[in-house]
């Protein structure tokens, strides 16, 4: 087996944010099978000899299931080739990179895992959101609402009763009316703060903000992909970003909206 594996992360979409591993990484491609959430400003970071594959799954549309994504990959690294295998965010965090790198390794191909930078993080630090202050939250949650089968988590709904905590909710602004009723039912407080912070880090980033009982409607509003931020340190994000050094990163382009 000749052929080598990279699983790397590429982060949110800003370009910048990738590591300098990566963009070595990325001169070493034969073959790169993308996500759909990788930016093309990313994409243009390739070199032209490098060979392009979409395998990005999206809710509601037809595409390739991680299984048929594994073997693609195996093939790949069989013949030879060194394949990337392009991660939004970072590979390990709700990426199914484990299972990749899992999968791979049984079958004797080499793989190494370059980190990319999560949007659990990044995205409140965009949104001028600390995800842990002294006085607001000691501690952190990141969370998926999605289960296998395009199941509703609600397992996680019980950390929101917790104290000076922060939880970030991935893949959740499709379930916000199930989060929401999820949350009356077992009589969480419906005044928690919260933020969904859609495109972070792009140009096109947005911002919005409010209360647990407005979820709902907030949702309506937000864009594909979003992270959804409950907890105190949402107050914040009006008081950091007056510094303007968050706003300076996105070039003055970014829509702030307050509910």
């Amino acid at each position: 087996m000749k052929g080598k594996v990279y699983l790397i992360g590429c982060g949110t979409g800003d370009p910048e944010l990738l590591t300098l591993k990566a963009l070595k990484a990325f001169k070493k491609l034969d073959i790169a099978l993308i996500d759909h959430l990788i930016s093309q400003e990313i994409i243009e970071l390739l070199p032209k000899e490098t060979k392009i594959l979409y395998v990005g799954k999206q809710q509601g549309k037809l595409s390739i299931k991680q299984e048929e994504i594994n073997n693609l990959i195996y093939e790949f690294a069989k013949e030879g080739l060194t394949v990337g295998r392009l991660k939004s965010g970072d590979p390990y965090v709700f990426g199914r990179g484990g299972e990749e790198a899992l999968f791979l390794l049984e079958r004797g191909v080499e793989v190494e895992v370059i980190p990319g930078i999560s949007s659990a993080t990044s995205a409140p630090l965009y949104a001028g959101i600390p995800v842990v202050m002294r006085g607001y939250a000691t501690s952190f949650s990141v969370v998926s609402a999605h289960l296998a089968g395009n199941k509703f988590n609600k397992d996680w709904i019980p950390l929101l009763r917790l104290k000076n905590h922060t939880v970030i909710v991935l893949m959740g602004l499709s379930r916000a009316k199930d989060i929401l009723k999820e949350a009356k039912r077992q009589n969480i407080n419906l005044n928690i703060p919260v933020a969904i912070i859609s495109n972070a880090s792009r140009k096109n980033q947005k911002v919005i903000t409010g209360k647990l009982n407005e979820l709902e409607n907030l949702s309506k509003q937000a864009e594909k992909p979003a992270v959804i931020v409950f907890g105190e340190v949402v107050k914040l994000k009006d008081k950091l970003l007056k510094t303007n050094e968050i706003k300076e990163i996105l070039e003055g382009e970014a829509i702030w909206k307050n509910s």
